[in-house]
C-alpha cells in the first residue's frame, strides 16, 4: 500500500510536505498542482480506484466546498486528509478530514500530523520552522534570513531540484544550511531580483478599484517581493496586482486593514489576508486579444 500525496506547486510550503514523506520509511506517489487544476484533478480521481492509496493527503490547498461534500460522501472519505491555512478557506473545517489553521503553513500542519507517527529528527522540526517563517512572512520581523534565501533557492532551482537538495540535507541529519555554492548563487540572485523590481516599478499601472487606490504590474517573476517592495515604497496604494498572463494574479498588501483575500475571492480565488491570487483565466486572454486585434474571431479549437 501506498500513500498520494496532492500539493500546491507554486512555493516551498507546497514541495515540503514531499520532503516529509521522502524521509519517512512509505511509498508515496505526489501531484503539483495550482490552486485552480486542484478540483478537477480530485473530481478526476474520485471516479478511479482508489483502493491502492491508504491515505490521500492535500497539503497547502484545499478543495471547493462543493467537492468537499462530494469527498464527504464518498467511499473513499476515510482516506482524505487535508491541511491548509489559508482564510478564504475557514469554512472548510467543518468536514472532519479538513485541518484549517491560520497561524500555520501546509508543511507544519503536516509535519506535526506525521511526527506522531515517525517521530522525526530535531534537524527537520529546524527545517519546518523555516518554511512556516517564509510562508506566513514572520521571517522579516524574526530576521530570518534563511528563510527568505530558502524560498528564493526554490525559485533558482525548480521544484525537483530544490526536492532532492533539501532532502539530502536533511537525510545526512544536519540542520538546514547553505553552501558557499548556494550563497554565491543567491547573491547573484539578490541583484537579479532587484533589477527587475527596478525595472517593472517603472511600469506600474495606477488605477481606483471600488474606493481602493492600487498599483499593477505585469510579472512573472519574483511576485512576493515584489509585492513587498511596491506596497512599502507607495504606502498611499492599498494594494498591488501583479499579472502573470501564463500563470495567475496575484495581490498583495501591507495594510493591516485591508484584505485582500475578500478581493480574489470575487473572482473565484482566495488566500490570506496580506497575498491572494486567482487564476488568469481564458476568457481574460481573449478578451485582450480581442481589444487588442479589433474584430479578431479566436478559432474555436482554443
Amino acid at each position: 500500500m501506498k500513500e498520494l500525496l496532492v500539493s500546491h506547486i507554486g512555493d516551498i510550503d507546497g514541495v515540503s510536505p514531499i520532503i516529509l514523506l521522502k524521509l519517512c520509511p512509505i511509498e508515496f506517489h505526489y501531484q503539483l498542482l495550482e490552486n485552480h487544476e486542484l478540483d478537477d484533478y480530485i473530481n478526476k480521481i474520485l471516479v478511479e480506484d482508489l483502493s491502492v492509496y491508504d491515505h490521500i493527503y492535500i497539503t497547502d490547498l484545499c478543495p471547493s466546498m462543493d467537492l468537499l461534500s462530494k469527498i464527504d460522501k464518498s467511499c473513499y472519505k476515510e482516506k482524505f486528509r487535508i491541511f491548509d491555512h489559508h482564510v478564504s478557506r475557514v469554512e472548510a473545517s467543518q468536514y472532519d478530514f479538513v485541518t484549517i489553521n491560520l497561524k500555520e503553513c501546509g508543511t507544519s500542519l503536516f509535519y506535526q500530523y506525521l511526527n506522531t507517527k515517525y517521530n522525526f529528527e530535531e534537524n527537520v522540526k529546524n527545517y519546518v520552522g523555516h518554511v512556516r517563517d517564509l510562508d506566513l512572512w514572520l521571517w522579516q520581523e524574526k530576521q530570518n534570513i534563511l528563510a527568505k534565501n530558502l524560498g528564493d533557492l526554490f525559485t533558482i532551482y525548480g521544484c525537483e531540484q530544490y526536492i532532492d537538495t533539501i532532502y539530502q540535507k536533511l537525510n545526512s541529519n544536519i540542520r538546514v544550511s547553505l553552501n558557499t555554492f548556494e550563497q554565491k548563487i543567491l547573491q547573484l540572485e539578490k541583484e537579479r531580483i532587484e533589477r527587475y523590481i527596478e525595472k517593472k516599478e517603472k511600469m506600474m499601472i495606477t488605477f481606483q478599484y471600488e474606493n481602493y487606490h492600487v498599483g499593477c504590474v505585469f510579472s512573472e517573476l519574483y511576485r512576493s517581493e515584489m509585492g513587498n517592495v511596491l506596497a512599502t515604497k507607495y504606502p498611499h496604494l492599498d494594494f498591488i496586482v501583479m499579472i502573470n498572463s501564463s500563470g495567475g494574479i496575484s495581490l498583495r498588501t501591507i495594510k493591516n486593514d485591508m484584505d485582500v483575500s475578500l478581493i480574489a475571492k470575487k473572482f473565484g480565488g482566495g488566500g490570506h489576508k496580506a497575498a491572494s491570487g486567482f487564476s488568469f483565466s481564458d476568457e481574460m486572454r481573449s478578451f485582450i486579444i480581442q481589444n487588442i486585434f479589433k474584430g479578431a474571431i479566436l478559432d474555436e479549437n482554443n
